[in-house]
């Protein structure tokens, strides 16, 4: 496999510590989201934040596990999109399975919007991952969004007594697929 892939379970996890990436354009909060996810976790969180995938192949031996992706996209930049789709070329396919989510930031001023939700949500649909809708501009957007996270990162992580993403993932898109065969 290529080495510029991400590949989840490439290392051994560690108890009770999760790993989570947060990639995204520069100057959307990443570093204050990635405080705030720390803050509010209930286990061991290490955050880690990439501009683009891949990540520099110098630093593989010390990068920790990834448990978890989280692509953030700025609705007013349309770099924003194209960083993270660019960025998804170098995940492997496993992430996929319940370990990423997309998070799109600034919804809540529709005309400064450079990219429609119908892109974000073409997007989830082929990479069968989450959205979240969202922001960082106040405290307690930011908290939500961190909560939200952290539920799906403790699964993902193994933390979670007999629950696991593949099992989520098996129950995801059932009512959605069979509506379309109608």
């Amino acid at each position: 496999m290529n080495d510029s892939v991400l590949m989840p379970y490439n290392k051994i996890p560690q108890y009770q510590l999760a790993t989570v990436l947060l990639v995204g354009s520069e100057g959307i909060g990443k570093h204050d989201f990635g405080k705030c996810l720390i803050k509010n976790s209930w286990f061991y969180l290490q955050v880690r934040t990439a501009i683009t995938l891949p990540l520099p192949l110098t630093s593989d031996k010390s990068r920790p596990r990834i448990d978890y992706i989280c692509f953030l996209i700025d609705l007013t930049s349309r770099d924003s999109l194209k960083t993270v789709e660019e960025s998804l070329k170098h995940v492997d396919v496993r992430y996929f399975l319940g370990q990423c989510c997309f998070i799109a930031l600034k919804v809540k001023n529709p005309e400064k919007r450079a990219i429609f939700i119908e892109q974000i949500v073409q997007l989830s649909k082929q990479y069968k991952s989450d959205v979240l809708y969202g922001s960082f501009e106040t405290e307690e957007e930011s908290i939500f969004l961190a909560e939200q996270i952290l539920k799906s990162v403790e699964i993902a992580a193994g933390m979670q007594k007999n629950v696991t993403p593949m099992f989520l993932e098996s129950t995801r898109f059932v009512g959605t697929e069979e509506e379309g065969e109608k």
